[in-house]
């Protein structure tokens, strides 16, 4: 089975590169279409998430309509993953409808401290890093910390492939000291703030529930003084994107780290919150990420 998954993947860099842009998007929509009409799993738990989003009055007819969208824009970003190693500077730049905020990576990365940049799996969030990785031209690293894939040679395929355009990968369980000695060298992170397999990260209120969030970003800005820059590009219907890159955080250094993370990790909820309320079709978490209900898909496995 580990020998069928990775060629198969092999044959995905392989032939999608080949396809036609709108064709690729089309068909790749519609294997969206077919997730959501077969993957009952991932369709609940995002239409669970809605609730959380929009209320439980919320009408279910929109809560599908929204879901159906979200898949199609999950299925997309495998095609855009795909062919990424193949596309030019020039074709990565037209596929931005627009780009805010480049100043701040600017004004941040002269300070010296490195950057932890955080983003959510939001839009066609792997457009973001490309982006950052082409603005500063391999003059600054960028790493970006990734659970592993199973096979590992599929996880090694995709980190060649990342490093082609100038992105390090590396594998969440063994990343703590590999970030840390990128960050102190003037690196730029790519950090999640919207999902945390480790369960480590403090639970905080998110759209009016608790939830266990990450802190690796907001515990590094704060321990190093590294700027906290937070990300967001939204795919659009002409699948283009639209990237915002915010000014950094402004952030509390009283001494008490656990403190002060905390209130760092409640300030980017604050703006997660802003725009998934504003797109959650744009928000691709197919994942319980509410502690109770974790506790429902648990109870539910038993």
């Amino acid at each position: 089975m580990d020998t069928l998954t990775l060629w198969l993947y092999r044959f995905a860099i392989w032939s999608v590169p080949r396809l036609p842009e709108q064709f690729g998007y089309w068909l790749f929509a519609r294997a969206g279409d077919v997730a959501f009409y077969f993957n009952t799993g991932a369709r609940r738990a995002f239409e669970k998430n809605l609730t959380r989003i929009l209320g439980a009055d919320a009408p279910r007819a929109d809560r599908a309509r929204l879901t159906q969208r979200a898949l199609r824009n999950l299925m997309k970003n495998y095609f855009d993953l795909f062919r990424s190693h193949r596309l030019t500077e020039a074709q990565v730049w037209a596929q931005l409808d627009s780009v805010t905020g480049l100043e701040y990576l600017d004004a941040a990365i002269a300070l010296g401290k490195g950057i932890a940049g955080g983003s959510a799996h939001f839009g066609n969030f792997n457009m973001f890093v490309n982006l950052t990785a082409l603005h500063f031209k391999n003059k600054h690293e960028v790493v970006v910390p990734v659970e592993r894939l199973e096979p590992p040679a599929v996880f090694e395929l995709i980190t060649q492939q990342r490093a082609t355009q100038g992105i390090e990968l590396v594998p969440s369980d063994t990343a703590g000291r590999v970030i840390l000695k990128k960050l102190r060298a003037g690196a730029i992170l790519g950090l999640a703030i919207d999902l945390d397999p480790t369960r480590s990260g403090p639970i905080v209120n998110f759209f009016g529930a608790p939830a266990q969030l990450p802190d690796g970003a907001a515990a590094l800005a704060v321990k190093f003084h590294a700027p906290l820059i937070l990300g967001f590009i939204r795919r659009l219907d002409n699948n283009r994107c639209a990237v915002a890159i915010e000014p950094p955080l402004e952030l509390e250094r009283t001494g008490d780290l656990a403190r002060d993370t905390r209130a760092a990790v409640e300030k980017i909820v604050a703006r997660l919150e802003y725009w998934i309320r504003q797109y959650p079709d744009q928000w691709l978490m197919f994942q319980p990420v509410w502690e109770a209900d974790k506790e429902l898909g648990a109870q539910g496995d038993k």
